[in-house]
């Protein structure tokens, strides 16, 4: 793992989520890149690589659904047909016309508004990644 000293300043919020999309070659891959080490966390360091590439302290894993789906589609309600935790209708909203590639990650975090510089990112060793916007929790 990368070690980049934690932010002072946080993204966490009981009242939103924050959706992902991506690329990645297996759910095992996608949790990998997910997994916390807590370690790093109790030394100040960013306690994953996702968090490390989107400058995320930390999140809540209890309230993290992330699903690699076998095909890969620009159509929003097969990416997230197995990762429902909120109005969909919202994303929908925001992308009537689909999304803009092809991507098989499903990736929300809740409890989280992210609000970071980065949107879109290639990580070489886990796949590619992309933020698509924050919803009210509801």
């Amino acid at each position: 793992m990368r070690e980049v000293k934690q932010f002072d300043y946080t993204y966490s919020n009981d009242n939103y989520l924050s959706v992902f999309v991506g690329r990645c070659e297996s759910q095992t891959l996608l949790l990998e890149y997910l997994e916390k080490d807590y370690d790093f966390l109790g030394d100040d360091y960013i306690g994953s690589e996702f968090g490390v590439d989107f400058g995320i302290n930390t999140y809540d894993e209890d309230y993290l659904v992330a699903v690699v789906n076998e095909k890969h589609s620009s159509d929003i309600q097969k990416i997230f047909e197995d990762a429902i935790v909120f109005d969909i209708d919202l994303l929908e909203q925001d992308y009537p016309d689909g999304l803009d590639g092809l991507y098989n990650v499903a990736l929300i975090v809740g409890k989280l508004k992210y609000e970071g510089k980065v949107k879109e990112l290639q990580n070489d060793e886990f796949g590619y990644f992309k933020f698509l916007g924050t919803y009210p929790d509801e």
